[in-house]
């Protein structure tokens, strides 16, 4: 079990800024879920989620309670407030997740349909290590604040094998919390088409990315 105190710069950041509701997961759920770290991204090669760079912060705390008490690899982080997932197995993960759920918050506990772990568990403060790629699961409904993340190993479509994502890290530069990709500093946010322009025939908009 994890001191609750652990969680509690996580959770001060999330209430001054509550993240963003998921428009992708609407089918798997109801409430808030954003991920951090490495992020498919339909056509593109995979590469940084935009939450790095709209919440560099957050992020950084997510990686330090990471160094902590995370064992196993990861490249991914989602982020759950006050999210009631339906029964679904996480298809786009490969090998062990961790899972720990935190809060005030009653019930919520949860639920594995299938496996040698069968049945509920109580993730409050304690951490869940398994495969939930092919385990079907789900959160039972609960009463409160709960708060939930997991760290995992994104699957990356084969056709992208050989794309190099650079390290990234989160720095203090000028007293503000900026994204750093490589040794790149990112300004603003990032962008497929960044430096191009989109015409709008109908309305007649120039829209600029720069």
């Amino acid at each position: 079990m994890i001191d609750p105190e652990e969680f509690a710069d996580i959770i001060k950041e999330l209430e001054r800024r509550p993240i963003e509701n998921n428009k992708y997961r609407k089918k798997s759920g109801e409430g808030r879920s954003q991920t951090f770290g490495v992020v498919n991204r339909r056509c593109l090669a995979p590469d940084y989620s935009r939450q790095n760079w709209l919440r560099p912060y957050l992020y950084k705390l997510l990686l330090d309670f990471a160094k902590k008490h995370v064992s196993i690899p990861f490249n991914a982080i989602t982020v759950n407030q006050n999210y009631r997932a339906s029964a679904h197995r996480d298809r786009g993960n490969i090998g062990e997740s961790y899972l720990v759920a935190f809060g005030k918050y009653s019930e919520g506990e949860l639920e594995i349909q299938e496996g040698p772990l069968k049945g509920l568990h109580n993730v409050k403060y304690t951490p869940l290590i398994t495969d939930f790629s092919k385990v079907l699961h789900e959160v039972k409904s609960f009463s409160g604040n709960r708060y939930s993340l997991v760290f995992y190993q994104l699957s990356i479509n084969k056709k992208f094998k050989n794309n190099v994502i650079p390290p990234c890290s989160v720095e203090m530069i000028d007293g503000v919390w900026k994204f750093k990709r490589g040794d790149e500093v990112c300004e603003g946010l990032p962008h497929p088409l960044r430096k191009h322009e989109i015409y709008v025939e109908k309305k007649n908009i120039i829209i600029h990315f720069d």
